[in-house]
């Protein structure tokens, strides 16, 4: 039997950063001792198995999740396998500084004991090169893949016919993603309050503008969510702001958008900033990560840079 390679991580459905990035490289890989496994629909226990799989296996671990990242490092004692860790994002970072003395140790040892690590940008560099680790068993490399433009004819078929509508009515479209609904050092991780805000500043120099929020789980934090539902009330941009829900590709909007934008507090490589860039629609993200070439930037969280940002690109467009 032939050593495997075996991706573990997420993979479509739900529509995220890590999961959308598997599901595209699984398409492109022809490699048949190359594994994907989708992490979502296995247990703990059959994890488990799978690490015990084979004498030399290599496992590529791409999900954030602090104890199955642990795992990896205990079954290294009872396997011959090794393993990779991929991350996405600043949660390696996170998880080791908001974990306890003990878990900071085991974190430590899986770390060191990783055949190597690829993170998408350089701001983990400094954190794994400080923790010891050896520079050079360290790859960056951003975590965008072309997508398959075969699926777009399905992927429109998913939007709702109102779009369309929404998107032929106004003029320029502004387009902004988010996974769910979640708050970083309480603040909005993916910055809905933000584009509400730039929204109604847009309105008095373009009084059609469209913005489409793309908002892949609406399950979560329902009472924020409603909340933000009444602040576009209060702004009067009813008219203006559409919320694209559930489990949906964004990339085809792209091809109609004049601005994407990206006001998260924290983050990765942001896969949609390049998508966005791919299908030559511009592209401005806060300054908190290593951004894809060709990102405007802007200083995060300051809503008047955003503004002028914006404003700027929409007059050239």
């Amino acid at each position: 039997m032939q050593n495997k390679t075996i991706h573990i991580g997420p993979i479509p459905p739900p529509i995220g950063g890590i999961s959308i990035y598997l599901y595209r490289l699984s398409r492109k890989n022809k490699d048949l001792n190359t594994l994907f496994i989708n992490e979502m629909s296995i247990s703990k226990y059959k994890f488990i198995k799978i690490l015990f799989l084979g004498k030399k296996n290599t496992i590529i671990y791409h999900s954030p999740s602090l104890y199955r990242r642990l795992l990896l490092y205990i079954c290294t004692y009872f396997t011959t396998n090794s393993y990779i860790i991929v991350s996405h994002g600043q949660g390696l970072e996170n998880s080791y500084k908001e974990s306890d003395v003990f878990i900071k140790y085991l974190l430590k040892k899986t770390i060191m004991n990783s055949n190597y690590i690829q993170i998408v940008g350089n701001h983990l560099l400094e954190f794994l090169v400080d923790l010891g680790y050896s520079k050079e068993k360290i790859k960056i490399q951003h975590a965008f893949i072309e997508p398959p433009l075969e699926d777009e004819k399905h992927i429109l078929e998913t939007y709702p016919i109102n779009l369309s509508e929404f998107l032929n009515k106004n003029k320029p479209i502004v387009v902004a993603n988010a996974s769910s609904l979640v708050f970083h050092k309480n603040l909005d991780l993916y910055g809905l309050d933000m584009c509400i805000e730039l929204t109604a500043k847009l309105k008095q120099d373009y009084p059609n503008i469209g913005f489409v929020f793309a908002l892949a789980n609406e399950r979560v934090n329902i009472e924020y969510l409603n909340k933000m539902k009444e602040r576009i009330k209060e702004l009067d941009i009813e008219d203006n702001f559409y919320f694209l829900t559930g489990q949906k590709e964004l990339w085809p909007l792209f091809k109609k958008a004049n601005l994407m934008i990206r006001p998260t507090s924290s983050d990765g490589y942001g896969i949609s900033i390049a998508e966005a860039l791919y299908f030559d629609c511009p592209a401005i993200a806060s300054d908190v990560s290593d951004r894809p070439e060709g990102t405007i930037l802007f200083k995060s969280r300051d809503l008047e840079d955003l503004y002028i940002k914006s404003i700027k690109i929409l007059g050239e467009k």
